[in-house]
């Protein structure tokens, strides 16, 4: 390893040892004006923030940064043209370290540059519940089942199409798969879906809704062909192309804006991690999590759970 990566890992070991130490809530009941971080990836990101705030500023220590350092960074990271959101987390970040013992000291808040429009590759796509509530409130009840199966099981939208019981079809053999995917979903119902490349593999159901899915399986298989491409469906369900259009009307018909079906995947994710995975380790958990997306990529992983890490 280089110097310069040594560096940046001896930093960013200093980091984690010093928000577990400090700050570290995960597990624990959330009381009111309590400092700890209760979310596993906030945890995660303010770490890899302050790790690399001490890398850019050249220091060999956590405690070398001074508030006037930490002030400066913050306002030169405004500079860089970065988001509101992301200058507060920065901002919380450093005041966790720099204010260990005194809360009430802050630093003086910045205020982001005008922007132009974000694109969707550096926005985080995931929906909250309230407003998948709102967007499933546009969509009549073939739609409605649709968004839930795709957000239960984490599919692709074109994966809707290719839903088989898992009697039905095979798991591609030329991976090697995880015998701890679904952990916390032991109660679900598996299937078999086809993604990109070819690739089948499991998807988990709630039962409840395996059961409201498997009143729409159809009689006798259709062939329909969705962007060009053929596809033998089982269910009755939206799916690919006409899917995203559906999903996307009635997001803006709720919200006035929207991340497109695609979102649904990173709220599976992210849902994943910060609720269903957390008594294993951090990166098992995101092999885990590749595995049940279909990608297998720890990097496509850390888009879909540290939506801004890659960009910073």
């Amino acid at each position: 390893m280089k110097n310069k990566d040594r560096y940046k890992e001896k930093l960013s070991q200093q980091a984690n040892r010093f928000f577990h130490k400090h700050y570290y809530g995960l597990k624990t009941q959330k009381i009111k004006d309590s400092p700890l971080i209760h979310g596993r990836r906030t945890l995660r990101e303010q770490i890899r923030i302050v790790g690399k705030a001490a890398y850019d500023m050249k220091v060999s220590r956590l405690k070398q940064i001074t508030p006037e350092m930490a002030q400066t960074y913050l306002n030169n990271s405004r500079d860089k043209g970065l988001s509101h959101k992301y200058l507060s987390t920065i901002k919380c970040s450093l005041e966790r370290l720099i204010f260990l013992n005194d809360s009430k000291n802050k630093l003086t808040p910045v205020i982001a540059l005008p922007r132009k429009e974000v694109p969707l590759t550096d926005r985080n796509r995931a929906y909250t519940p309230s407003q998948i509530r709102l967007i499933l409130d546009n969509l009549n009840d073939r739609g409605k089942l649709s968004v839930l199966i795709a957000l239960n099981a984490g599919l692709r939208v074109e994966e809707l199409l290719t839903i088989r019981r898992k009697d039905e079809a095979t798991v591609s053999t030329s991976r090697m798969w995880s015998n701890k995917r679904f952990t916390g979903r032991e109660d679900g119902v598996r299937y078999i879906v086809t993604g990109k490349n070819g690739l089948r593999r499991e998807v988990m159901l709630d039962k409840h809704l395996a059961e409201c899915m498997e009143t729409k399986r159809l009689i006798n298989p259709q062939a329909i062909i969705d962007r060009g491409e053929p596809f033998i469906i089982h269910y009755d369900l939206l799916g690919g192309k006409r899917f995203s259009e559906a999903f996307s009307k009635a997001s803006y018909k709720a919200l006035n804006w929207s991340h497109g079906a695609h979102g649904l995947r990173f709220t599976y994710a992210q849902n994943r991690i910060d609720n269903q995975l957390v008594n294993i380790q951090y990166n098992e958990a995101k092999l885990i999590l590749s595995q049940e997306l279909g990608h297998f990529r720890e990097h496509i992983t850390d888009r879909y759970i540290e939506p801004y890490r890659s960009k910073r």
